[in-house]
């Protein structure tokens, strides 16, 4: 509980921004902001949570929402914001990306220097295919041998084998278009 925001805001403002102040710091300043009910308080933690590249919480979020509604000031801070959470996770994900690719890569030279490809087998992948193999040669895939009087009756419209067959969900096309 913040019983003093006035004297929160003065250590606030002498703490240093050298070594970034930790990200649960600022989700504290942003609650005391709202508690502080002053909009320009509330803009200005937000505008360094900006800088510092914190966010914050769900909770806080869904206050500031409520708090905020009314003031356009911290809709713009909210908008800058998300705007640089989604320039963050495009950079991550684009160094992702650019270290899978270079794995790949990686593993196409040390293929190519054995004298392989990419679409030849790996060893796993074919004991693997020789393991299936065996598995239909025995018959294991093999659909269920019936006699000839339920054979019929698998085959006849009605009962419980044609349900099976026909009653399938299908797929709604009209929500999917």
């Amino acid at each position: 509980e913040l019983r003093d925001v006035g004297r929160f805001f003065m250590l606030w403002q002498m703490l240093p921004r050298d070594p970034k102040p930790p990200d649960d710091l600022f989700q504290l300043a942003l609650e005391a902001a709202m508690e502080s009910r002053s909009s320009q308080r509330t803009c200005a933690v937000l505008e360094e949570m900006v800088e510092a590249r914190v966010f914050p919480s769900p909770q806080l979020t869904k206050r500031l929402a409520t708090v905020g509604r009314h003031v356009i000031q911290i809709h713009s801070l909210v908008a800058k914001l998300i705007a640089l959470n989604k320039e963050m996770r495009v950079a991550s994900v684009r160094r992702e990306n650019l270290v899978l690719q270079t794995h790949m890569d990686e593993r196409e030279t040390e293929l190519a220097a054995q004298g392989k490809t990419v679409r030849d087998y790996t060893p796993a992948q074919e004991v693997r295919a020789r393991y299936f193999d065996s598995l239909h040669i025995r018959g294991f895939f093999r659909r269920p041998w019936l006699p000839f009087g339920e054979y019929l009756a698998s085959k006849r419209k009605g009962g419980e084998a044609y349900a099976k067959r026909h009653d399938k969900p299908r797929p709604n096309l009209i929500a999917a278009a």
